[in-house]
This record gives structure tokens, C-alpha cells and sequence, in this order.
């Protein structure tokens, strides 16, 4: 995802400023054969951009992604840097402008719109000032350097020209901090600021990962480095980064922290709403359209999320019903909470039912999915330094090349606050059926290009994984009232997510107007409400994309399952859903609704699979058998 990785830390620059400072361009690759045909263009040219963007974007390597970009260069936030990037993108762009798209075959043209529009939001997000605005308390680069440094040095630092690597990349992050401090001041003169409540909350992470003490995730990584040939190796080459540790990184993270603690948070701006800053508006809107594909305005978004947060109250009532409990929801899951048969006592407890869950879902999937994914995912409890802000549960996908495993990332911190209830749901949607089934079988499918195969529209990754969690009856794992509630309150927290981003963002709401309204609507404990809200403040628009794909998702089921009838196959189905990736929802709704005219003019029904053929995921060898819907039991912790 590396591309779109960069866009999400570092979207942009005001065109002016990057026009004044003079872009300056990457070399060129010898012009093909003229005979060649578009189709046999259109693959080395967006291949060609994969190569020049990761090339220029370290952190694609700093994870142990391809070692071959390692050697990126560091001045990522730099006005010069940002004009560079910016003349790549147009410059694909323009390339791509001057092949012929109608004489492609249907997969060639699903690449030439993936990539265009990419380049087209690329272009567009240059317009906003986002190198002003480099760190949140979520998602920013401090937070994924101390992931992805401590993922290297378990994985990689097996010789010392690993190491060398790893040290080139610390000598980056120290070059960024510096920029991102010079880049903060430069906001605050120009009216560029974050709010204080993200400064704030922004303060603690940074001062986690700055402290010098043995729970640091940087020094955690040491123990676990590969061994040497001798001991007396192995003991030089932990001293050489234990000096690294001790000596470059955290006193970046220590530097940031105490200019934001001194310098910055005086002058950090009381609002919390995008649209108070220069641009705000038509900034957000941008946000929004990157999110959702283009398919509403702020105000529009806004209604459908208060439309589906009422159609559910209804459906939550209903679910609980069948609880017998005699008091509302939030009654229902604060009685959980201080149960002891649906709370757990350890963060190891915790993982255990995470691993059994695995299973019984991957003995189910083959009722729903003609397909598994070859890479498998690591359990593991949440980092400590992302135990405040992070979720319940979050999925972190594997790098192109393998070289990091896909993690499930479990919050084993907060273990009073999370009832039993609550782990089904989200591991549907985080990771099978969810992210990572989708994006595993993505970077399985070699015939996609690689910004498809590593990247992917937000509107189609976060309606999937909500659509994904609304299997749970089908794949028999929502056995019990408790483990229903759970889905349905999954769906009201996506809709009532886009009520207060788009509230906060473009209608002026308050932080505790959208504190007030998440308790009205969600039984949340206190801690994840104020992450709810707060998340939204900090990343704007990325709460929208889950209730739009979902729709999405859901119409265009309803629509084949009305179409074709007793013919339609719900393996068939989803199989067409996912062979071209995480494509932008208006391309996905014009394939299936193509194919779905296709299957309706066919006389018999089409072939079915075998399931006894069909691979599973690991730890599920004696699950395969069948493809009517196997009904399994949930785990202890959801009866």
C-alpha cells in the first residue's frame, strides 16, 4: 500500500508553494516499441510508478518490505521533496492520458480507472497543506516507525549490513522529526494548527516511546533479534543497536514530545472542526470524496448516518429481546461487564479466545467462500504505547514481499471494560471474513498490478469488513442473543461514527456536543467514547467509508439474490466480489451488476464448487467437509 501510504501521512502541499520551489524529475524509462498496444503499455507504465513512488517513500522499507528501497531518501516533508512527488504523480498521469483506454480489455480498463483516479486524488490532495499537520495520537509516522522498527529488528537484522539498513532508516526518522518540528512551527504561523484535545492526547505516545527504560518497544525488539554465528557476535551487534536505541531514536521521539509540550500546545488551536482552518471546508469536502468514493457531500453523509442510526433501534431492541433482559442496552451490557463468565482475567485469556475463534470461523468459511488466503496472521496483544488510543481490535496487513506477517492486533489492556460479548463481531470484521481475508487474497492474486494488489479503495476495505461481520448467523458463529448484539452494535457505532465526523467536521459540533450524542446512542464505557470521538477529530473522514461500501455491499446482494433467485450462489457471489481487489465503489457496482446480468440470462444454475477441494485457512484441517452452511459452536465466552 505504499503509495497510498504516503498520501494518508503525507497528502499535501498549497500548489502554490510547490510551483516556487520547482519540481525536479525523476528520471524516465526508455520509450517502448511503437508497435507496442495499450494493454501492453498500460502494465510497464503503472509498475514503473510503483518502483519511482516506493523508491522515494522509506518507510515503504523501514517494515522489511523490499530491501532494495531502503537506501530512500529523508526529506519527506520538505517543500522540494513534496513538489517531486507531486510532478510524478502528474507526470503518470499525463502518460496514462496518452494511452488509448477503449481498446483495452475489460481487466486492463479496471487498471487504467483505478489508476487514473488515484492519481487524480493524488493530484488533488497536493492542494491542502497536510506536511503542516504531521502527527496524531492514532496513525501518524512516530506510531508506525516504532511498529515497523521493532518488526525489522525481529525479523531482519540477521547480518551487518541488515543492521546498517536499519541504522540508515533511524538516521531518516531523526531527519523527519526535524522537518516535522520545523513544519509544525511553519503551521502555527500560517493558522495550519491541531486542536488541543489532539495535542493532548498526541503527548503521552510520544513520551511512551521517548522513555528509556527495558519496556521499550525498541529495546523489546533486541531480545528478540536472530542470533549470530557466536555468542561474542551476537553480543557486538545487540550493544551496536542498543546504542542506536539509546542514543538516536528516542531522543526523537524525546525532542518532538517537549516541542509539542512547550512550543505547541500554547498556541494549539480550541476548535476541533476542519472547517475552522484556511481551506477547511473544501478540505474536508476532498476528505470526504477520498473516503467514500465520491458518493455524497458532507450534509448528505451527515442525514444517511442519522437515517441508519434510527433504522437499527429497532433492530437493537429486537436483538435484545430475545435476551430476556428487562432493561435497555446499555442496562444489558453493563450487567456483562461486571459478570465474571463474560469478562476475562488475563490479556493471555483474552488471546486464547481470539486463537479458538480463529478456528471455528475458518471451519465455517467454506459454507460462504470458494477460496482461502495462503498467508495466515499473527495474534497479538496492542503495542503499550498504543494501548490508550487504539481499539478493541485492529488489523495491521503483511508488506509486499512477506517479509512482515499480517498481525491482529488485541487491546489486552482495558480487559474490565470489554465484555465477552464484544470479540466475535470485531474479529469477523478485522480479520475472516474481514481485512484479511480481503487483503490476503488480494496480494495472492499475481495478475493484479501492484498498486491493486498492496493498496485499495477505504470505502470498499471498511464496507467489506462491516459487511463481513453481518455473516455471523450464516457462518453460525452468532449463536446467541449476546453474540447478535454485538454485530448489530457494531453496525450502530459505524453509523453513528459518520454522524459525529461529519458533525464535528462540517457543521460545527462541539467535542462534547458529539460526547452527548454517542452516549444517547451507544452503550460505550467511558474510555471508548472519548477514543470514538477523538479519533474523529484527529482523522477526519476516515470514519466515513464503513457505512458507504457497506450499503453498497448489501445493495448489490439484494440486488443479485432478487435477480437470479433460487439460482443465486452466495460462494459465487462473494468470489466475484473479491477477484479484482479493493476496487472504487462506482467500478465494483458496474462489474457485479455485469456479471449479475450475465448469470440471469443463463438456463441452469452455474457449476458449483466442491468444498472438499476448497483450501481453508490454517488450524481448520478437519473442517472442510461440505458446502451447505456448517453450523458450529462459538466459544465459551459467547454462550
Amino acid at each position: 500500500m505504499t503509495h497510498r501510504l504516503y498520501h494518508m501521512i503525507l497528502p499535501g502541499l498549497a500548489l502554490s508553494g510547490l510551483i516556487a520551489c520547482g519540481a525536479q524529475e525523476s528520471p524516465t524509462a526508455a520509450s517502448p516499441p511503437p508497435a507496442a498496444t495499450p494493454r501492453a503499455l498500460l502494465g510497464p507504465l503503472v509498475e514503473r510508478f510503483w518502483d519511482q513512488n516506493a523508491a522515494s517513500s522509506p518507510w515503504y522499507s523501514w517494515g522489511g518490505a523490499e530491501a532494495r528501497y531502503g537506501e530512500a531518501p529523508a526529506d519527506l516533508l520538505t517543500p522540494q521533496a513534496l513538489a517531486n512527488s507531486l510532478a510524478l504523480e502528474q507526470r503518470y498521469l499525463t502518460d496514462l492520458a496518452a494511452l488509448a483506454r477503449e481498446p483495452l480489455d475489460a481487466e486492463a480498463k479496471l487498471t487504467y480507472d483505478a489508476f487514473r483516479r488515484e492519481r487524480q486524488l493524488s493530484i488533488e490532495s497536493y492542494t491542502y497543506p497536510t506536511e503542516l499537520l504531521p502527527v496524531n495520537p492514532y496513525d501518524s509516522l512516530p506510531q508506525r516507525f516504532a511498529v515497523m522498527a521493532a518488526a525489522a529488528a525481529r525479523r531482519a537484522l540477521a547480518s551487518d549490513h541488515d543492521f546498517e539498513v536499519w541504522r540508515s532508516r533511524v538516521q531518516m526518522y531523526e531527519r523527519w522529526t526535524d522537518q516535522a518540528i520545523s513544519n509544525l512551527r511553519e503551521g502555527l504561523r500560517r493558522g495550519y494548527t491541531l486542536p488541543l484535545d489532539v495535542v493532548t492526547r498526541t503527548l503521552p505516545v510520544l513520551e511512551s516511546l521517548g522513555e528509556d527504560a527495558p519496556t521499550s518497544v525498541f529495546y523489546e525488539a533486541l531480545g528478540t533479534a536472530p542470533d549470530a554465528p557466536d555468542d561474542a557476535e551476537r553480543a557486538r551487534r545487540r550493544l551496536a543497536m542498543r546504542t542506536v536505541v539509546k542514543e538516536r531514536i528516542l531522543p526523537s521521539y524525546r525532542r518532538l514530545h517537549d516541542f509539542l509540550q512547550t512550543e505547541y500546545r500554547p498556541r494549539a488551536r480550541t476548535s476541533v472542526g476542519w472547517s475552522a482552518l484556511p481551506l477547511g471546508p473544501a478540505w474536508y469536502a476532498f476528505l470526504v470524496k477520498r473516503a467514500t468514493d465520491g458518493a455524497r457531500t458532507p450534509a448528505e453523509l451527515h442525514a444517511l448516518g442519522v437515517a441508519e442510526v434510527e433504522r437499527l433501534r429497532p433492530r437493537l431492541q429486537a436483538v435484545l429481546a430475545e435476551t430476556a433482559f428487562p432493561g435497555n442496552a446499555r442496562g444489558f451490557v453493563d450487567s456483562l461487564r461486571n459478570d465474571p463468565r463474560y469478562s476475562y482475567k488475563t490479556g493471555d485469556e483474552l488471546l486464547s479466545a481470539y486463537r479458538e475463534l480463529e478456528v471455528q470461523v475458518a471451519a465455517a468459511a467454506p459454507a460462504l467462500f470458494s477460496s482461502a488466503p495462503h498467508a495466515d496472521f499473527e495474534i497479538r496483544g496492542v503495542e503499550t504505547f498504543r494501548a490508550t488510543t487504539a481499539a478493541p481490535l485492529s488489523y495491521r496487513p503483511s508488506l509486499a514481499a512477506g517479509r512482515t506477517a499480517a498481525v491482529l492486533y488485541v487491546d489486552t489492556v482495558h480487559l474490565d471494560t470489554r465484555p465477552a460479548i464484544a470479540i466475535a463481531a470485531p474479529y469477523l470484521r478485522e480479520a475472516v471474513p474481514g481485512k484479511h481475508y480481503l487483503l490476503a487474497l488480494q496480494q495472492d492474486n499475481a495478475d493484479l498490478p501492484r498498486f491493486r494488489r498492496y493498496g485499495g479503495a477505504p470505502s470498499f476495505i471498511e464496507g467489506w469488513a462491516l459487511y463481513a461481520a453481518s455473516l455471523g448467523e450464516e457462518l453460525g458463529v452468532y449463536r446467541s442473543p449476546d453474540a447478535k448484539l454485538g454485530a448489530v452494535l457494531g453496525q450502530l457505532e459505524c453509523a453513528a461514527g459518520v454522524v459525529i465526523d461529519t458533525g464535528l467536521h462540517a457543521q460545527n459540533w462541539s467535542r462534547a456536543q458529539a460526547l452527548d450524542y454517542l452516549r444517547a446512542q451507544l452503550p460505550l464505557d467511558e474510555l471508548a467514547t472519548a477514543n470514538l470521538v477523538d479519533r474523529a477529530v484527529a482523522l477526519p473522514a476516515n470514519a466515513l467509508s464503513c457505512l458507504v461500501g457497506f450499503n453498497e455491499l448489501q445493495s448489490l446482494r439484494a440486488h443479485a439474490q432478487q435477480t437470479l433467485g433460487s439460482r443465486f450462489d452466495v460462494r459465487a457471489f462473494h468470489a466475484e466480489i473479491l477477484k479484482n481487489g479493493a476496487l472504487p465503489l462506482d467500478l465494483l457496482d458496474g462489474e457485479l451488476k455485469r456479471w449479475i446480468e450475465a448469470a440471469a440470462i443463463v438456463e441452469t444454475a452455474p457449476p458449483t464448487v466442491d468444498a472438499a477441494s476448497v483450501p481453508v485457512a490454517a488450524g481448520d484441517a478437519a473442517s472442510a467437509a461440505g458446502a451447505a452452511p456448517v453450523k458450529v459452536e462459538a466459544a465459551a465466552k459467547l454462550e
